[in-house]
């Protein structure tokens, strides 16, 4: 493959990666959504595609055809529940992650207690900390969604940035390469 054909490809892909970043850091929820129904479709047509099968060879032939055809069923009431509602994945792990985050803050603090029984003077700032960690855990549980809308951004403004320092380098390369193509002629 030529310099030319790798620069070109990275260009185009750095403007996808670019628009994708966009789309990300301005319509969070919205990606999240699109997200959540490409999901849903994907397990919905893995579901369907097992039971065609089934379907096709005249049923269940073996305990594995069974199992199969429970993630089958169950493949194809996740999608539809995706379907109903997209974000309701990332509210259950963001929840799932608030409740980690409630249970290990007040683990840290009956271990900061017996920290303190040390006389140490910095006690106070782990203090500080495991409570910011109790207020995350229980703000994720009462609004899961705000921690998607956080970390989609933060995921946008990673591409965008990637998507530049990729641009950027790329260019640096094609003029390294124009110098050396050029040196090498003469």
């Amino acid at each position: 493959m030529s310099f030319k054909t790798i620069k070109w490809n990275s260009l185009v892909n750095s403007i996808i990666l670019l628009i994708f970043g966009l789309l990300l850091l301005i319509y969070p929820i919205e990606s999240l959504n699109i997200s959540g129904y490409l999901i849903a479709s994907i397990l919905m047509l893995l579901g369907l595609n097992f039971i065609i099968r089934l379907i096709q060879n005249k049923g269940v032939e073996t305990n594995g055809d069974i199992i199969y055809l429970v993630f089958s069923i169950a493949s194809i009431a996740l999608s539809i529940t995706i379907f109903i509602d997209p974000t309701w994945i990332i509210r259950m792990i963001n929840i799932l992650v608030g409740i980690i985050l409630i249970i290990n803050s007040i683990m840290n603090f009956l271990n900061l207690i017996k920290f303190t029984k040390n006389k140490t003077t910095s006690w106070y700032i782990y203090l500080v900390i495991v409570l910011l960690i109790f207020i995350l855990g229980i703000l994720v549980i009462i609004n899961p969604l705000f921690l998607a809308k956080i970390i989609t951004r933060l995921e946008g403004a990673t591409l965008i940035i990637n998507t530049l320092i990729t641009f950027f380098l790329t260019r640096k390369v094609a003029k390294i390469e124009v110098t050396e193509t050029s040196i090498v002629k003469k």
